[in-house]
């Protein structure tokens, strides 16, 4: 009935279905992220996982590929998944906290998720984190269920429980975070008695079947993947506490900081429902609301604020933890709304005007554009202003326009200096194959193989990323330009790009085995 019920108010929200219009617009204003563009090849190239990620995010992209991969159809998935989201954060709210009024408690959750700018940015680009929203609501659902003991013996439960672990662990390696917590809470509801269970041993059986593409890559493929996660996570530098302050200040503006105080509202408030399941005395739920929220939401959240002094944690890779807390957040506003009505409108208005200040952003308003010399600067002259959003376009035309050189010039391939420029080029350039000229392995040594001897190609090179043209001994013989192509956005020039048409790769011959004994060094410039 819970369900029913949520689903009800579901299909007549205002709030949710403006959310899901803007979603469809800004879904249509803008063209793949680099991340977007990485994932969108994984359904171009299927394979049982890849060098960055396990396979999901590029299997659920495989229909919308086939379909024609515009960039309409390439975010149906996210979109899909911030719904499925939406719905299960006011079922889970109802859940824990029952004795909140049914519309009150579905109305408080959707406001806090539909408040946190971040979650929205998922909702539009598909990522490995966007899959995890969604199964991490599963997962708190089942394990609420299964914290009772009356339901503890339930299969399906279970059964349920082992089928969106294992979905989790094809989505994104840190899913064994979500493992980990689910056996905290579980293991406090229960203790050691959880260990007799036979559906804690189904479910832990059917997760690892469903993740053996993975191993079965990895084993194939040098365990490449694993090694790469895990330099990316150790970083290249020492701990810094300004690393960290800058984390958590930007945690707090792509989430907005009425998830953390509502949290420490309800916290304060003792607002978990009885442990003790109404008429049945001898029956207890060891655990409370609070409890299972904690289990999910804090692990996480510390270690990715403790990683972060590296330089290495990215601001969405804590998504799926700040979900973990919507629940809480929303009792909270509810206590808020009622004793300090004016902290919550706040807040809230401070939340709103960085989600429009994002959307400003990405159409370009207010942002540093080039001018003079910048505008027609060469491949590796001049320093570009630094632009965040510059990234979002021209590389769907740029693309476009490289591949009708190419095929002028007879030039078989097209070519960047850094792998976290290759996803766009690839995507919208596809199927030519796109070399990465400073390759230490990635991706598209996979896919397209390092560069050969002899090799010739048409170089895309963009002006906030410049280098100079790669010519030199184990380098290119001559690179020559072609033409330039500027990027413009309301009226202004973002960008620029230069096509070079560089021939001879002079470099020794390497094979992909050879190659694949040195995993790349993680770059926070790029994506992932």
């Amino acid at each position: 009935m819970a369900l029913q019920d949520t689903l009800r108010y579901a299909r007549h929200s205002t709030l949710l279905i403006g959310a899901l219009v803007a979603h469809a617009l800004l879904a249509l204003a803008f063209h793949l992220s680099p991340d977007e563009a990485h994932y969108a090849l994984y359904a171009s190239h299927l394979d049982w996982s890849y060098f960055d990620h396990p396979p999901l995010v590029g299997w659920v992209q495989w229909p919308a590929r086939m379909l024609g991969g515009s960039d309409m159809l390439m975010r149906v998935v996210p979109m899909l998944c911030w719904l499925l989201s939406a719905i299960g954060l006011m079922h889970l709210t109802r859940l824990l906290y029952p004795r909140i009024r049914p519309t009150k408690a579905y109305a408080a959750a959707l406001l806090v998720w539909t408040l946190s700018p971040l979650h929205h940015m998922l909702g539009l680009a598909l990522v490995p984190d966007t899959l995890l929203l969604p199964l991490t609501c599963a997962v708190m659902i089942l394990s609420w269920h299964l914290a009772d003991p009356l339901q503890l013996q339930r299969r399906s439960l279970w059964v349920l429980l082992g089928l969106s672990l294992g979905l989790a662990g094809l989505s994104k390696y840190t899913a064994v975070l979500l493992g980990l917590s689910t056996a905290w809470a579980l293991g406090r509801a229960h203790g050691l008695r959880l260990l007799v269970q036979p559906g804690l041993w189904l479910a832990a059986l059917l997760a690892c079947l469903m993740i053996t593409p993975v191993i079965g890559w990895n084993a194939s493929h040098g365990w490449i993947s694993f090694a790469y996660q895990l330099n990316h996570a150790a970083g290249q530098r020492s701990w810094e506490l300004s690393q960290l302050m800058i984390f958590i200040t930007g945690q707090l503006l792509a989430y907005g900081p009425l998830l953390l105080v509502g949290t420490l509202v309800a916290s304060g408030m003792s607002m978990d429902t009885p442990k003790r399941r109404p008429g049945m005395r001898h029956q207890l739920r060891a655990i409370g609301p609070l409890d299972v929220v904690l289990c999910f939401g804090l692990p996480p959240l510390l270690l990715y604020t403790y990683l972060s002094g590296y330089g290495t944690t990215l601001p969405h890779w804590s998504a799926p933890a700040w979900l973990a807390l919507v629940p809480t957040a929303a009792a909270g506003g509810i206590a808020l709304w009622q004793f300090w009505r004016k902290t919550l409108i706040a807040l809230s208005s401070l939340q709103v005007l960085v989600m429009i200040a994002i959307v400003a952003s990405i159409f370009g308003l207010g942002q540093p554009t080039e001018t003079g010399a910048q505008a027609t600067s060469q491949a590796g002259e001049g320093h570009a202003p630094v632009n965040p959003v510059a990234d979002l376009h021209g590389w769907d035309a740029a693309a476009q326009r490289a591949l009708i050189l190419a095929n002028e010039r007879g030039i078989p391939m097209l070519a960047v200096m850094n792998w976290s420029l290759a996803s766009r080029v690839a995507w919208y350039g596809r199927p030519m194959p796109v070399k990465v000229i400073l390759s230490h392995h990635d991706q598209f040594d996979l896919w397209y193989g390092p560069m050969q001897p002899g090799d010739s190609v048409l170089l895309l090179d963009w002006s906030l990323m410049s280098h100079a043209p790669p010519v030199g001994p184990a380098q290119f013989e001559r690179c020559d330009l072609i033409e330039q192509s500027p990027v413009r956005q309301a009226g202004q020039q973002l960008a620029h790009f230069n096509y070079l048409h560089c021939q001879h790769w002079q470099g020794p011959k390497v094979s992909l085995d050879e190659h694949a004994v040195r995993p790349r060094s993680p770059n926070p410039s790029g994506a992932h």
